[in-house]
């Protein structure tokens, strides 16, 4: 799944050094934001506003979307 608004979205994040994946499972997507050395893991929007960001930018209900954050993932990908 590529579109513009996401692709958009990405870059927005890259920006400020995220990285964001996303899987789609079914009738959901699983979005894991990743931070950049140095980045702060913290440092984003609450995750409703983030689940709304992304569903403008895929056309997903909100509420089908789960986040993972920076603080979320450890050092080998794994959620903590």
């Amino acid at each position: 799944m590529t579109t513009q608004p996401l692709e958009d979205l990405r870059q927005t994040l890259a920006a400020d050094g995220y990285i964001l994946q996303i899987d789609e499972s079914g009738d959901r997507l699983d979005a894991r934001i990743r931070a950049e050395d140095g980045v702060c893991g913290d440092c984003l929007v609450p995750k409703n506003l983030m689940a709304a960001m992304i569903s403008n930018a895929t056309g997903t209900a909100a509420d089908a979307i789960d986040i993972t954050y920076p603080t979320e993932i450890g050092d080998d990908g794994q959620l903590v």
